[in-house]
């Protein structure tokens, strides 16, 4: 019996570094050659959308919007770009503009890996595994004061609209990245708009 004892844990011995190994490559290779994968990640996504955006988006319109820093009149590359897709279409009927402030629920992932096939969850207002307005309770910002990709996109949104972005890295947090978010990453955001103030005006009381 004492025999048998010691041979499991010789074997656990032997086993255990080889499982340890293992995570730590997996965790290391989902994050192999970075930079190239978001770049053909994006690259890829361009050819799937218009380059016209609708007067009013609808459910499943898929469109490309050109960074608002950027002369429209140029011809510019598919970095340049957020990449729309509409989940849900709202009611409202205005926009909001740059200097304007705006609440609205949001998810963050990376884009997709083996290990996080659909996309690492790097930050998010959401309570529930889908957006359940009753629930969640969205976050304000000014729209200056979040990172170029939504900028660009809220300045076409109403309240009321789910979209998802696709957000190339420069127009995100660049090379350097932030936080969990590793530089040159694609952002793929989530985004339900759900209140707008103009510059003068105030959000609703919470």
């Amino acid at each position: 019996m004492k025999r048998l004892s010691a041979l499991i844990t010789v074997l656990m011995a032997l086993v255990m570094p080889t499982l340890y190994s293992c995570k730590e490559t997996k965790e290391f290779d989902d994050h192999a050659n970075w930079k190239s994968r978001n770049q053909d990640y994006i690259s890829k996504m361009a050819s799937g959308f218009s380059s016209t955006v609708p007067q009013n988006p609808a459910k499943g319109d898929k469109f490309k919007v050109l960074s608002y820093r950027l002369d429209p009149d140029k011809q510019w590359g598919s970095p340049y770009y957020v990449y729309c897709e509409v989940l849900e279409s709202g009611t409202g009927t205005e926009s909001p503009q740059f200097t304007d402030s705006v609440r609205f629920n949001y998810r963050v992932r990376l884009i997709p890996t083996d290990y996080y096939p659909e996309g690492q969850v790097v930050d998010q207002s959401f309570k529930t595994p889908t957006l359940d307005p009753s629930v969640n309770i969205p976050t304000s910002f000014s729209v200056s004061g979040v990172i170029e990709g939504v900028t660009t996109a809220l300045m076409h949104m109403h309240c009321g609209d789910y979209w998802k972005l696709y957000i190339p890295q420069n127009m995100a947090y660049g090379t350097s990245g932030r936080g969990s978010i590793p530089g040159y990453s694609t952002l793929i955001f989530e985004i339900n708009l759900t209140e707008l103030a103009h510059t003068g005006e105030e959000l609703s009381p919470r």
